[in-house]
């Protein structure tokens, strides 16, 4: 017998309900470009949200290129340049050579190195240096926007679990670093949205920290009852 509902994967299509507002709100967001800072408690449904109105915005904006990065088990600021890097060349390329040929392109401290995942889709790694990143991290920040303008893109970055970068080893000065690349972002806008109300806050609502006022703030609110009444049914 198959179960008429889903449980801990993204609800999207008729497994997901309600959140007009939301998703419209997300929507003129990251088609116009805005920061989005996106709080809500686990298993809300912020992730299936998140996806869906970007889904609908490049849908309606061709110009427009989602990046979805999960920092769920990323601990090191190392694996983060490395997760963002391949995550807007694979947004970015619509066929395998072309994969290759943006991260020579972009790329050029790096060696790309191309593999398939299992389902055949196309997939970049790349070997770091670590310390040669360090000392020059610019590159792969400003990656996306530099690909956008190159392409006559708009890319909109959507990074769940936000609060992460709190366990990397210096998370402020990594804050600090980030902030001053992404602030002079043009056609390239973020979506930062986490679980652990009380770390976002600390990053977000803190006049003292690096991301005060970065973007839009938004609370995902409890799906209502009355809403849930007609899904379940059908």
């Amino acid at each position: 017998m198959e179960m008429p509902f889903i449980f801990g994967k993204l609800a999207l299509e008729q497994n997901f309900t309600d959140r007009e507002k939301e998703i419209e709100h997300l929507k003129q967001n990251f088609t116009g470009g805005i920061n989005t800072i996106l709080i809500s408690p686990r298993r809300w449904g912020k992730s299936s949200l998140v996806q869906k109105a970007g889904k609908e915005a490049a849908k309606s904006d061709k110009n427009l290129r989602m990046v979805y990065i999960d920092l769920y088990n990323i601990r090191r600021e190392e694996d983060f340049y490395k997760y963002l890097s391949e995550k807007v060349l694979s947004a970015v390329s619509n066929k395998l050579e072309e994969l290759a040929e943006n991260a020579k392109k972009f790329l050029k401290q790096w060696i790309p190195k191309i593999s398939f995942t299992p389902d055949a889709q196309q997939e970049v790694s790349f070997g770091l240096d670590w310390q040669q990143v360090k000392k020059q991290p610019d590159e792969i920040l400003n990656l996306a926007e530099t690909i956008a303008l190159e392409k006559n893109l708009k890319i909109m970055i959507c990074i769940d679990e936000f609060q992460n970068i709190g366990y990397f080893n210096d998370p402020l000065a990594f804050q600090k670093k980030i902030r001053s690349h992404w602030q002079k972002h043009q056609n390239t806008s973020y979506c930062l949205y986490g679980s652990k109300r009380h770390m976002m806050m600390e990053v977000f609502a803190s006049p003292s920290m690096p991301f005060y006022k970065f973007g839009d703030l938004m609370f995902l609110q409890k799906i209502p009852t009355e809403k849930w009444h007609p899904f379940i049914v059908k």
